[in-house]
């Protein structure tokens, strides 16, 4: 058997595992980096305004709003 074999083995196990529950992903220890965190969060942002100004995401009320997803065939 080539090592090739072997990981697609190894890896379509892997996948089932992943479907199935059997693994599960541990959460986040470590705590973030402040800078870290500065980042994501500016990146969060700036992707809520581009959705906001692309019209991807509609804010129907303070608490609500819709993502308006393009369909996956596309």
């Amino acid at each position: 058997m080539k090592l090739s074999d072997l990981q697609a083995q190894k890896r379509q196990m892997f996948v089932e595992m992943m479907q199935r529950g059997d693994l599960k992903r541990l959460p986040r220890t470590r705590p973030r980096d402040p800078e870290e965190e500065q980042v994501l969060n500016r990146l969060v942002r700036l992707r809520w305004n581009r959705w906001l100004q692309s019209g991807t995401l509609v804010i129907v009320s303070p608490r609500r709003w819709r993502l308006n997803l393009p369909p996956e065939n596309e």
